[in-house]
């Protein structure tokens, strides 16, 4: 899904990679980053971002799709225009967040200075795909289970076993498992799931209990 800015502009996304080495391991340590419409991500210092500004605005604004090498003291930088986003691992989003998948885990991040905020949802193999509600009240990721994460303080991370207000689950354990492929249809009483490639199955939104 392609979200545009208030005033109608496309919010392009950019991939950072920062590269380190620990000399005392001998390893080269790798993070990413997102940013969008070129606003300085939140994990990235002044100084850093200082340097690699320029090449994101660039990228934002259609004039290369990537740069490589960028040096910044002993770091160096990657940047790559986002043209699918389910490559990157983002596998939802709405005005203000977007979800991202990182190996079994779904964490929420916020727009624009992409601060993560929390786990939303932590699953079996991974996570498949994700929803936002328009008026972000809450969230859904499914895979091994269905979790509903409500968009509130205290922001809970997720965590199994866990008794909470700030989601519910279904489809999670023992011989209950509900493989899911995809959110199909998010209503203001149900939401229909894909499991396992082909039956379609609704669940109560309210309580994530499964209906006929």
């Amino acid at each position: 899904m392609i979200l545009r800015s208030s005033r109608g502009v496309i919010l392009a996304k950019v991939y950072i990679e920062k590269h380190d080495k620990n000399v005392e391991m001998n390893l080269e340590i790798c993070s990413t980053y997102f940013s969008i419409d070129a606003v300085k991500t939140y994990d990235i210092s002044d100084n850093e971002w200082e340097v690699i500004r320029p090449f994101v605005e660039k990228i934002c604004d259609g004039v290369a799709k990537k740069y490589t090498g960028i040096k910044v003291q002993e770091s160096s930088f990657d940047l790559l225009l986002i043209e699918d986003e389910k490559d990157w691992g983002i596998l939802a989003e709405s005005e203000n967040y977007f979800i991202v998948r990182d190996n079994e885990d779904a964490s929420i991040y916020r727009k624009p200075d992409c601060r993560r905020i929390a786990c939303v949802g932590d699953f079996y193999g991974e996570p498949e795909d994700a929803y936002i509600d328009p008026e972000e009240r809450f969230c859904i990721t499914v895979g091994c289970g269905i979790i509903k994460y409500n968009l509130q303080d205290p922001f809970e991370e997720y965590m199994y076993d866990c008794d909470t207000l700030q989601w519910i689950e279904v489809g999670r354990d023992g011989d209950n498992i509900e493989w899911c492929d995809k959110i199909e249809e998010v209503t203001d009483s149900y939401i229909v799931v894909l499991v396992e490639g082909e039956d379609r199955r609704r669940f109560n939104l309210a309580t994530l209990e499964k209906q006929e």
